[in-house]
């Protein structure tokens, strides 16, 4: 068996947290959202996805102070690509995907969205 590669060799990556369109209620929604847009050919895992309508979405836009029906997802993508993808979250090309905020932590971005840790199951 092959040694485990060390944490300072795996690929570093950022996760983003993002507003959506309320249009988007399902991850296979997102899912497809982000591989019809600019964004496709960038490697994006979702992570966190709470739509507009869901206890959690509701909490966010409460705790960040927002008037705006929208749903909240994080997404992770490799460090190297993170610029590029933030560009394009900015540049509006992206059917109503907002960049809020981002980290190397995923637990700072839950933080700073006001999103609970999923229990495990």
């Amino acid at each position: 068996m092959a040694a485990k590669v060390s944490k300072a060799k795996r690929p570093k990556r950022r996760w983003v947290g993002i507003a959506l369109p309320p249009s988007i209620q399902s991850r296979v929604d997102l899912t497809s959202l982000l591989e019809r847009s600019p964004l496709e050919s960038y490697r994006i895992k979702l992570y966190d996805f709470h739509p507009s309508n869901s206890k959690a979405a509701l909490a966010t836009r409460s705790f960040q102070k927002r008037t705006d029906d929208v749903g909240f997802a994080i997404i992770c993508v490799l460090l190297s690509q993170y610029d590029e993808v933030r560009n394009v979250l900015e540049s509006g090309d992206d059917d109503g995907l907002v960049s809020i905020t981002s980290s190397g932590k995923i637990r700072l971005v839950r933080e700073r969205l006001g999103i609970p840790k999923p229990h495990r199951r």
